[in-house]
């Protein structure tokens, strides 16, 4: 390489790109810069270059294809070499595919860490280069996936059959589960290759999969994902704490889950919105999930917990035992589905009309249940 190409080479993206375009008519270069946004990283539609220039939006983009293809034939394309192969070497650590922000962002943050800040340019810059290069296959966001970027060699075809048995893997599931759980069957089922920066790549691109802010994932469509509401995020945060909790508690918790990043294309913004306490009481209360179980504290239904007076979760009890039972042991289980004091739960079980006191402490079911023996 000689020295002025070497020197161009060193160069940030942007003042690269308009080094490139030096070889178009003014116009034309004008043009290149407002649709890729070379100058302000706002590109323009081809409707809106069009109404700067005064002509139809199917004559601007006839300039732009003729202006690549220019481009494309020209030596200077040779100082992009580096830059070409810092992408593809990208690219390859996720598989060979990446969504487009997350693609543009790591090829920043690899110029900013291999030479300086200046380096980096814009993000619209750093897209016209790729363009440049047919290495690089660039695919329009659809209903299905976002935009995303993949080497040539790496079809379309095989990208979407790829993500067909992602979301089958999903809805055979029927949970959220976290990235190495994904990760052990896809090296069984899919590829012993694959590798996990592969599969979020992956994840990324997909506009049917995404990650609740506990790193699990699953089809976006689901609660678990992309909570509708105040109660599915507060379900969400109880059943990862694992054990009962005061409504303050479940609010200061979703707020705090509000303050955190999410993740670009993979983490629903429902996760973002603030609550205020109130508000989490009253929807806790109306939601049968839910069960009061203390004064402002809240356990899952799902865990054994049942709504009524500590006198009904006691008859539950017993009940379910199928048996007389020694008056600690009633006191152990009741308090494992509310939140009360050995007295309170001693001062239920002398209600004569439910339960009965056997010998050496043990207390029965009678009326209106079946009377049990010892």
């Amino acid at each position: 390489m000689n020295m002025k190409k070497e020197i161009l080479n060193k160069q940030a993206p942007q003042l690269l790109s308009f080094k490139i375009i030096e070889v178009l008519p003014v116009r034309t270069q004008a043009i290149v810069k407002k649709r890729f946004g070379l100058e302000d990283n706002k590109p323009k539609t081809l409707e809106a270059v069009g109404q700067d220039y005064k002509v139809t939006r199917e004559r601007v983009r006839q300039i732009i294809e003729s202006a690549l293809k220019t481009i494309k034939k020209q030596p200077i394309l040779e100082t992009i070499g580096g830059f070409v192969n810092m992408g593809k070497s990208l690219l390859k650590e996720s598989g060979g595919l990446e969504e487009e922000s997350e693609f543009l962002r790591k090829i920043e943050r690899k110029l900013i860490s291999e030479k300086d800040a200046k380096m980096a340019g814009n993000l619209s810059a750093i897209r016209f280069l790729l363009t440049l290069d047919p290495g690089f296959v660039f695919e329009e966001e659809d209903n299905s996936n976002y935009g995303f970027w993949h080497l040539a060699e790496l079809s379309k075809e095989k990208i979407d059959k790829n993500m067909k048995v992602f979301e089958k893997y999903f809805k055979d599931k029927k949970e959220a589960v976290v990235l190495d759980e994904v990760y052990s069957w896809a090296k069984k089922n899919l590829s012993n290759k694959i590798n996990k920066e592969e599969l979020q790549a992956y994840f990324r691109v997909s506009k049917g999969i995404g990650m609740n802010p506990f790193g699990e994932y699953g089809l976006f469509d689901w609660a678990e994902i992309d909570p509708s509401g105040t109660r599915d995020r507060a379900y969400m945060v109880m059943k990862h704490a694992g054990q009962p909790m005061h409504f303050s508690e479940i609010t200061d918790l979703l707020n705090e889950i509000n303050k955190s990043p999410i993740y670009p294309r993979l983490t629903s913004n429902s996760w973002q919105k603030q609550v205020c306490i109130q508000t989490v009481h009253n929807e806790l209360i109306r939601d049968s999930r839910f069960v009061l179980i203390g004064r402002g504290i809240y356990a899952l239904k799902e865990k054994g917990y049942k709504p009524g007076k500590i006198i009904d979760v006691i008859k539950d009890v017993l009940q379910e035992a199928g048996k007389p039972m020694k008056i600690e042991d009633i006191i152990k289980e009741v308090q494992k589905r509310r939140i009360a004091k050995d007295n309170t739960i001693i001062l239920n079980l002398n209600n004569k009309q439910y339960f009965k006191k056997l010998p050496n402490k043990y207390y029965t079911l009678i009326k209106p249940y079946k009377i049990l023996e010892v």
